[in-house]
């Protein structure tokens, strides 16, 4: 703590993931980040400090790793990275927040940040484990929930498709609309991911897509009738596949495209787009940062399916700061089973 001008200031340590250098292509390697320390300080602008207790590790970091245009600008080198948190306010010279508050930030990839108080939303008191407000009632939930119903248009009783199915996203899609009475095929790439996707979430029909030899062919052997909607997280040969398969009218929505995000050739294009014009599909893509107001009913439907049992979650949970870079590569790697996490 030191005086400046008469005013108290209060001197902070903050621990964070920084990128070292872009990476246009390819997979991240943790020699790719770097842990870095700052000094902080609590002014009368600055005047919250919080200490983070979670951390969301999301694919949509790693577009911020180039410096393409994109939706959101690049990280900025040896600065801060960025990304959801969840933490608890420590010190406050604020009267919107007292010490001991729960928050949600932006302020992700670092273990204790200061901010003012437009940079927080409060969590409300609730039985349940604070990082449920990074999963199904946070940005996974959101997605999957805007995706299925503003975007897919998705109705009771139709035949749905997933790929990365179990993701924190896709495994939540597989159960909305399992509780919406849909028929529910979902995409993985591990045999663990199959057993709880099936066994634990009740999915109509899940595969390993990485024993599939011939994947056209097998969603013709599941789904001979073909699918109404087929909610993409990949991208790639599978969004190809899957054109294939559509029925007449059919929606298609792109959420991700994680097959594509570390190749290291350029991505080639859909060859079957005749299918979409004779088919008369649609296919949008959406992206969550335009629906961050939208929290209703999302977050009604939400807590009272979690609180019946109809959505269901795992968790893949590091510890510490200096881990958060191999839990963001191990996700890109699909070593996650649910939503991947930083405990700090």
């Amino acid at each position: 703590m030191c005086i400046r001008d008469r005013i108290i200031i209060m001197t902070i340590i903050s621990k964070y993931v920084a990128l070292k250098n872009y990476i246009p292509t390819g997979l991240p390697k943790e020699e790719d980040f770097e842990i870095k320390s700052k000094t902080l300080e609590l002014d009368e602008t600055n005047n919250i400090h919080v200490l983070n207790s979670w951390i969301s590790v999301d694919p949509y970091m790693r577009a911020r790793m180039t410096e393409r245009k994109n939706y959101k600008p690049p990280f900025l080198l040896g600065e801060e990275m960025e990304g959801y948190a969840i933490g608890s306010v420590q010190k406050s010279k604020d009267s919107q927040f007292k010490e001991g508050d729960v928050v949600f930030s932006n302020f992700g990839m670092r273990d204790n940040f200061i901010c003012k108080s437009s940079d927080l939303k409060k969590i409300k008191n609730s039985n349940l484990p604070l990082q449920t407000y990074l999963g199904p009632l946070g940005m996974t939930g959101q997605t999957a929930y805007i995706g299925l119903f503003n975007h897919g248009k998705i109705q009771r009783g139709q035949s749905i498709l997933v790929s990365s199915a179990g993701g924190s996203v896709g495994s939540t899609v597989c159960q909305i609309a399992k509780n919406l009475g849909c028929k529910v095929y979902a995409s993985t790439g591990s045999d663990e991911k199959v057993d709880w996707l099936k066994n634990e979430l009740n999915v109509d029909v899940a595969f390993n897509y990485k024993k599939i030899d011939n994947l056209v062919l097998h969603l013709k052997e599941i789904c001979p009738e073909g699918f109404d909607l087929y909610f993409d997280n990949v991208g790639g040969d599978f969004l190809e596949s899957a054109i294939f398969r559509m029925k007449n009218f059919g929606r298609i929505i792109i959420c991700g495209r994680i097959s594509q995000m570390n190749s290291t050739s350029a991505p080639a294009g859909l060859k079957n787009m005749a299918h979409v014009l004779v088919k008369r599909l649609t296919i949008k893509g959406f992206l969550i940062f335009d629906h961050e107001n939208d929290n209703e009913p999302f977050e009604t439907d939400m807590r009272n399916w979690i609180s019946e049992g109809k959505i269901k979650f795992k968790e893949t949970i590091y510890e510490n700061i200096e881990n958060a870079p191999k839990a963001f590569i191990d996700l890109l790697n699909g070593k996650n089973l649910g939503k991947m996490l930083v405990k700090i």
